[in-house]
């Protein structure tokens, strides 16, 4: 039978710090928490070649560092050589001691504690083997492994309560020689370089990296470790012109500009907060309780515009780290600025190739650009990675070979598109104008506009499409699929067969065809200023008679998520799911004025409908000051948000042909009852300055006849929602007519309500069946703004 923990005491592997067999105890201080309370009975865990485990208590580790200080400075020394030593021939056991609970221990028993231990498989060995092999080492511990991996320590407690007086390793003075050392003066800036490692003698300082970050100051005040992101500039000496010496560098301030044709380092590490980093993220410290990994592994991808920087080196690297330690390494980028102008620099970080988190930056290049770098010049979006750790070892997590993430990033003169698969990376550059793309997505909006929702049934002369019976006639509906997939293939086209797209877009295009055609994906799309009809697409290629294969559509055979999290400004921590208990709270916010406009009770039937289902609660907002209102709160905001209503989208730029008003995105509206609330109201009555909404609500936009509903609206919107702590949004993306629109969504929210269903499977297999029992293709034009694995929790 495996070990029973709940017969036996466990420091979990989350609790202890694992440290390398030529770790220094100095470097393992370092990698310790800051607080001496929070280290002292912490476990370190020393993994041998041989396959034991020294396994050491920090307030042990003090008080042999304490009694032979007047012997030997051992701070240098790994735990191996700790454990090895013998005692001084001279050797009298001091007065004062460290810890007062340890006073009667001699220091010999307390050496033996450091004795190798077995490491014993968690499911192979009994509950009374482990507790005979923990009796028998001197320290009472023994390693617990999983699958190989550490899982934790086994032990009995054997220290006694007491004092502890000062930490060796922060109060005693340094011996003369690494004064000595220290004052040899480490140049970088002109100055001695402080910090963490100022204390370490010479010998230390030379195995951590050569950077400037050893220029930083480090917050004690701050406990938890983050992403930092800060550029250096190389510098060289004179030395190494003629064959010696070393590069140097320095960090650039972020106030600080470029230089045309310098040699620059990006770098990114985890660590306590550096005071001159560009940016940092956090989320580290919590997403090692997620994992029993003795360390954590996060990929580094380095995309610089190429019309403002070249790149040199690999654009991707590894940063590992240690739990409860900073990372053993920094991942660093080679850039050269090529011109003057504000040019932007993006780093993605990902777990397990799943991206989670991007940090961009914008850089001036020259004096002069100072003057137009934004307010805001760096940002972190997306998820923090405790998030991250949490939705990938969540039992409801799609599986990575069903994984795709199709990233996209804006460059000066055109996008790069990063593909990722889950066995690696593909990157293409597409030369495309903003302009192009733009007018690809209007195309396609006229297009579904005028050939799916308006089309005629000639049988009835009506709009097939916009009847209160939402099935459609079978020679409709072949006409319809003929006409989407014409627009689909030509959405595909314009991204990667157009001749902006180059030789790396038209491999991609191929690779998206034949990977889309063979499995069913789910497609995590990241990208901003760029809302496309993903669920439209069609990739297969075909000839003019070949009857139109719906599993070609990218919505029928796969489920497309945009990632909303990287639109915002800080990275979210949201759990992919809805505690509900027994009663879920739903809030209706609608416009009544559609039932007059129709002649129909549209709003009336809903209104009626959504109390009845089952466990939910349901809330109406039906005044403009409800709505605000119900934005400005932070607290008691309901689970779902359900709007249907009118949807006004304006363009940055866009004029009014009546009036000659110039309008901008802010102007873009929902209208409520007929009241219209701007997104820049929303802005100035509930804006991001307030507390983030504590319900993370999911917020379903079903917008419905309104033909000025554009991407642009949700280019506004969403930013604005999940900034206020929405958690995502399910919208339309052209205009959809009002009684499917009052059939659709209240059909989706039953089901999603009950619970068990992640929400991407729930949207790919109503869009399946409405297809299979209705012949009607309306769902493709909801989009998930959303982890499509998000579900409701009950009880």
């Amino acid at each position: 039978m495996p070990i029973n923990l709940d017969k036996l005491t466990l420091a979990p592997v989350s609790n202890c710090l694992i440290a390398e067999e030529t770790a220094s105890l100095l470097q393992i201080y370092h990698l310790l928490p800051l607080i001496r309370d929070d280290r002292l009975y912490r476990f370190v865990i020393t993994p041998l070649t041989d396959g034991t485990y020294i396994v050491a208590r920090w307030i042990e580790v003090e008080e042999i560092v304490h009694r032979l200080m007047r012997y030997n400075d051992v701070r240098r020394w790994t735990l191996p050589e700790l454990a090895a030593m013998s005692l001084p021939h001279d050797y009298v056991e001091p007065e004062e001691h460290i810890a007062t609970k340890l006073a009667e221990v001699p220091l010999v028993s307390l050496i033996q504690r450091l004795a190798p231990v077995q490491g014993l498989d968690r499911q192979t060995t009994t509950t009374y083997e482990a507790r005979t092999i923990r009796d028998s080492h001197p320290g009472r511990r023994v390693v617990v492994l999983e699958s190989g991996a550490i899982f934790g320590v086994i032990f009995e407690e054997i220290l006694n309560a007491g004092d502890v007086v000062p930490d060796p390793f922060a109060a005693l003075p340094m011996m003369p020689e690494i004064v000595a050392e220290i004052s040899e003066e480490v140049m970088v800036t002109g100055e001695v370089v402080p910090g963490p490692f100022a204390a370490l003698p010479m010998a230390e300082m030379e195995r951590a990296p050569e950077s400037a970050l050893l220029n930083e100051g480090i917050s004690s005040a701050q406990e938890d470790r983050v992403f930092n992101l800060w550029i250096e500039q190389r510098l060289r000496r004179e030395a190494e012109i003629v064959g010696g010496g070393r590069t140097l560098t320095r960090i650039v301030p972020p106030e600080e500009a470029l230089a045309v044709g310098g040699m620059y380092v990006v770098n990114v590490n985890v660590a306590a907060p550096l005071t001159s980093a560009r940016v940092h993220a956090g989320g580290v410290e919590q997403a090692e309780a997620m994992t029993a990994a003795a360390q954590i592994e996060v990929d580094v991808r380095l995309v610089a515009d190429s019309a403002f920087f070249k790149m040199y080196g690999i654009p991707q690297q590894k940063i590992i780290f240690p739990r409860g330690g900073v990372s053993k390494n920094i991942a660093s980028f080679i850039i050269e600025p090529l011109k003057q102008g504000i040019g932007e620099i993006t780093a993605i970080l990902s777990l397990n190739q799943k991206p989670f988190q991007k940090i961009v930056a914008q850089v001036a290049i020259g004096e002069a650009a100072l003057a137009d770098l934004p307010a805001e010049p760096v940002r972190a979006s997306g998820l923090t990675l405790a998030a991250a750790a949490a939705t990938m070892s969540s039992p409801l997590a799609y599986s990575p070979e069903t994984d795709a993430s199709l990233i996209i990033i804006r460059e000066a003169t055109g996008y790069t598109f990063i593909l990722s698969l889950g066995s690696g990376y593909t990157v293409a550059r597409l030369n495309l104008a903003e302009k192009e793309i733009v007018d690809a997505i209007r195309r396609a909006r006229a297009e579904f506009l005028e050939k799916i929702v308006k089309k005629l049934d000639p049988s009835r002369n009506v709009y097939a499409y916009q009847m209160k019976d939402t099935t459609i006639p079978e020679a409709i509906h072949q006409e319809a699929m003929r006409d989407l997939r014409q627009i689909g293939d030509r959405l595909f086209r314009t991204l990667f067969f157009a001749p902006g797209s180059g030789d790396l877009g038209k491999e991609m295009g191929h690779l998206l065809r034949a990977t889309t055609a063979e499995r069913e994906l789910r497609v995590n799309v990241i990208a901003e200023r760029f809302a496309f009809p993903w669920s439209l697409v069609y990739a297969l290629p075909f000839k003019p008679s070949d009857p139109v294969d719906p599993m070609g559509f990218w919505g029928y055979r796969h489920i497309i998520e945009y990632t909303p999290q990287f639109s915002a400004r800080q990275p979210t921590t949201f759990a992919p799911e809805i505690k509900a208990g027994d009663r879920l709270h739903l809030g209706f916010v609608f416009d009544q004025t559609i039932d007059t406009q129709f002649n129909a009770p549209i709003i009336a039937e809903q209104r009626l409908t959504l109390p009845g289902i089952s466990g939910t609660t349901v809330t109406e907002y039906d005044t403009r000051d409800e709505f605000l209102d119900l934005l400005s709160r932070s607290e008691g905001l309901p689970h779902i948000i359900y709007f249907y209503g009118h949807a006004v989208s304006r363009s940055p730029g866009e004029r009014d042909v009546a009036t000659g008003i110039e309008y901008g995105l802010g102007d873009s509206y929902l209208s409520i009852n007929g009241e219209s609330v701007t997104l820049d109201e929303m802005n100035l009555y509930a804006g991001l300055d307030l507390d983030r909404f504590d319900s993370a609500p999911l917020v379903v936009l079903n917008a419905c006849e309104s033909a000025e509903l554009s991407p642009e609206l949700y280019n506004g919107l969403v930013p604005y929602l999940i900034g206020r702590g929405a958690r995502g949004v399910i919208g339309t993306e052209v205009l959809m007519p009002a009684f499917f629109a009052a059939e659709f969504a209240p059909a989706l929210l039953r089901r999603f309500v009950a619970g068990d269903i992640r929400l991407g499977d729930l949207l790919r297999d109503m869009r399946r069946e409405y297809l299979r029992d209705k012949r009607n293709v309306l769902p493709l034009i909801y989009a998930l703004y959303s982890n499509a694995e998000l579900i409701v929790k009950r009880g």
